[in-house]
């Protein structure tokens, strides 16, 4: 994710650069900010968007832009942990598949109409090293009734 130059994610993880988009395979469950009352259709608005960031994470990790390229809105943006400003373009064409895992706790999901903001905790590891830990915020929006991430940032902890 560090959608850019994944190349380079690595040494970008290392010095502390940073992966968005970190859902994915959690061994904590995601939190949710919707009250009790809340119906069973906003649960499953919930699940969606974090299957969709699940998915994402997949992608990012295997390298596959054609999945990324349905995945991010037309207006996506990224703040790196860098604090690089990426656009659609330069994230599709940095991704490449990288060996360390992401590994996202902490997840929250609110959503307020056709808009998601998922945050968390994402660490990476690599043969049980942890390379870094990052704090991320991806907002998605709702279009033709698919989740579709319109900005992601991370901030290295």
């Amino acid at each position: 994710m560090t959608r850019r130059g994944i190349v380079a994610v690595a040494a970008t993880v290392v010095l502390g650069g940073g992966l968005a988009g970190c859902g994915g395979d959690s061994s904590e469950p995601a939190a949710s900010s919707t009250s009790a009352a809340a119906s069973d259709s906003a649960s499953d608005e919930q699940e969606a968007v974090l299957a969709q960031e699940a998915r994402w994470l997949t992608a990012i990790t295997a390298g596959d832009r054609e999945t990324i390229e349905t995945i991010l809105s037309p207006d996506f943006k990224h703040v790196t942990s860098e604090g690089k400003l990426l656009g659609r373009e330069e994230e599709i064409a940095s991704i490449v598949p990288v060996a360390f895992t992401m590994n996202p706790t902490e997840q929250t999901v609110d959503i307020v109409g056709d808009t998601a903001v998922i945050h968390g905790v994402n660490t990476l590891t690599e043969t049980g090293n942890v390379l870094a830990r990052e704090r991320f915020t991806d907002v998605f929006v709702k279009q033709d009734g698919e989740w579709l991430a319109l900005s992601a940032q991370e901030t290295a902890i």
